[in-house]
């Protein structure tokens, strides 16, 4: 039987961390089915006051603002207009220990901060396109990716934390929402200026509040989305945020993936990136994704050289791939000529309608051996009756 004290815990987080004690009441009434006792709200306050490693008062006493305290400082706000295309594909987020003048900088320094299960909010052109979660602790004495924009004043050496990204429907960051945020503001260094312009920052930590309101507005355009499900996600599967919530209600069914729309747009997108490479290095490419019983998307000619290339897109990292039985075994018997081309860290925005795709490294495997001990089975067929 669930207590007072894991209900609280649990509206706490469905309001995403913190609220009103009028919202908490609310949340868990709708928590609780039974009926409630003439002092439940009184045993509620009691419980927020006495439990303070569990729940802290977010605008000090009397105000009725209560939060979790295991997402207290665990929220971050990123600025990444000129680094998040490779940011985002490759999952990380990198700052050099000094800047050309050999000083350092604040907002470079919070990335010590970060620890594993922190939240991270990205910035990009105006809008929030992208959370992040924390991988684990800053990465030391790690070198700048040459990737990055030459012209960024910028020394060589610096800090990396790896994170996974989650795509959401583009936030865009108007004046409305700009302004609330303003007011959250803290006695430091603040994203935006009292003109409602972006500062020079690049990585800051956000009140919870602030990252409340933020998760709030994200919701509308997400369903009904908490930090669980979040964290919940698995590059893996090629899945979006809604998918993820999608999964957690219905329990049920396969491949709880992306829409058809989606699937397309980023297998074109990688198929034409992976097209576009091995024509640039004069191959004669042909595709034979559409024809049957192949068992692989492309051909490839040059001189008197044929190769079978097998093309993958994901969102995510792309340390794994689905990949069907035909795929394996035409990859088994047509060894070393078989190919597999993996165009990871795509990224669809969803603000376009049908969604975009764009960005993406493709890696490569020339040739493409199966190793069986990398093969994971992920479904069966199962005989009712021989």
């Amino acid at each position: 039987m669930t207590t007072w004290n894991l209900d609280i815990v649990q509206a706490l987080k469905n309001l995403n961390g913190c609220g009103h004690l009028i919202e908490i009441y609310k949340e868990v009434k709708s928590l609780r089915k039974l009926a409630l006792n003439p002092t439940w709200d009184a045993t509620i306050r009691r419980e927020l006051e006495t439990n303070p490693n569990q729940f802290f008062s977010v605008e000090g006493k009397g105000k009725g603002i209560w939060g979790l305290t295991s997402y207290k400082n665990r929220f971050y706000w990123v600025s990444q207009n000129r680094t998040f295309k490779v940011e985002r594909r490759d999952g990380f987020y990198w700052a050099p220990y000094l800047d050309k003048k050999k000083n350092k900088v604040f907002h470079w320094e919070t990335l010590k901060q970060l620890k594993k299960g922190d939240v991270v909010f990205s910035h990009f052109k105006g809008t929030i396109p992208c959370i992040s979660i924390v991988k684990d602790k800053a990465i030391e004495k790690t070198p700048r990716t040459r990737e990055f924009p030459k012209s960024l004043p910028w020394m060589e050496e610096g800090r990396r934390v790896n994170a996974e990204y989650v795509d959401i429907n583009p936030i865009i960051l108007n004046k409305n929402i700009i302004k609330k945020l303003n007011t959250y503001k803290t006695k430091n260094y603040w994203i935006y200026d009292n003109n409602l312009r972006h500062n020079v920052v690049y990585m800051l930590p956000l009140p919870l509040q602030a990252a409340k309101f933020l998760l709030d507005r994200i919701q509308e355009k997400n369903k009904k989305i908490t930090i669980e499900d979040v964290e919940n996600f698995d590059e893996n599967k090629s899945e979006t945020i809604e998918d993820i919530k999608n999964r957690s209600i219905k329990r049920t069914g396969q491949g709880f993936g992306l829409s058809k729309v989606e699937r397309d747009a980023i297998e074109n997108h990688a198929m034409n990136s992976v097209i576009q490479k091995y024509k640039k290095d004069k191959w004669i490419v042909t595709d034979v994704s559409k024809r049957k019983n192949k068992g692989y998307d492309l051909n490839l000619k040059k001189d008197s050289r044929e190769l079978f290339c097998e093309v993958k897109g994901t969102t995510g990292l792309g340390h794994k791939i689905i990949i069907t039985k035909n795929e394996v075994l035409r990859a088994q018997n047509n060894y070393p000529k078989y190919i597999l081309c993996v165009v990871s860290g795509i990224w669809l925005d969803r603000s376009k309608k049908p969604p975009k795709a764009s960005l993406g490294k493709i890696e490569e495997l020339n040739p493409w051996k199966i190793e069986n001990e990398r093969l994971e089975p992920i479904s069966y067929f199962y005989k009712i009756r021989d």
